[in-house]
């Protein structure tokens, strides 16, 4: 038995020793020791597995991330383990699977979850500020038709140039003003889209969240 101890000690105590900051190491160190990990005691064991998940969301893995941290929110809700070192556990792993979702553009799946962090913690900048972004993201993505639009004012602002300089103005001298209004109007128009449309999704991304925190 003390053998066996010593085995779980090394093993837990290898990974402690890996910089908290060098994630790929953590990575490597965990799906190597797979085997040896799984003899762990239970609490050991949730340890490295919550370091292992969040070294995975450090370094980018965000589907590899959403495929383990369902499991491991079940077990921290089922043991009641809210905080380990002062950290709330819980809404760190809720809000990396937020932004995991949001990275992999699952806006709504996104939102479903920050919703309901900005109701826990309502002044948390953090969450506030990644709501925001979320919905202002997911209606830039629901936009594409206004995008599409807006790169075909400038490409026809661009082919009126071409025809300007290489048609009109050559052979149509008479007709220079009215290209020149026509091109200008175009690309006054694409710019003028590209502004409004920003500006009304920073708008409405920021209303929403106003109304939220009056619900």
């Amino acid at each position: 038995m003390k053998f066996a101890n010593d085995i779980e000690e090394m093993v837990y105590l290898g990974f402690q020793e890996i910089d908290e900051a060098s994630y790929q190491e953590k990575i490597r160190y965990f799906e190597r020791k797979k085997p040896a990990i799984a003899q762990l005691s239970y609490q050991l064991r949730l340890e490295m597995s919550l370091e292992y998940v969040v070294a995975l969301f450090e370094v980018g893995e965000y589907y590899q991330y959403l495929k383990h941290v369902d499991q491991l929110l079940a077990k921290v809700i089922d043991e009641n383990i809210y905080s380990i070192d002062g950290d709330d556990i819980y809404q760190e792993l809720l809000f990396r699977k937020a932004a995991s979702l949001h990275n992999v553009l699952d806006y709504y799946g996104a939102d479903h979850i920050l919703t309901e962090l900005c109701k826990i913690d309502p002044d948390n900048e953090i969450y506030n500020r990644t709501f925001i972004k979320n919905n202002a993201d997911n209606l830039r993505h629901k936009g594409q038709k206004v995008r599409g639009v807006i790169i075909a004012l400038f490409i026809l602002a661009g082919l009126i140039i071409g025809v300007e300089l290489l048609i009109i103005r050559p052979f149509y001298e008479a007709q220079v003003s009215a290209t020149e209004m026509l091109r200008n109007g175009l690309f006054l128009s694409a710019l003028g889209g590209i502004i409004f449309h920003e500006l009304k999704i920073r708008f409405l991304s920021r209303l929403r969240r106003k109304n939220l925190l009056k619900s």
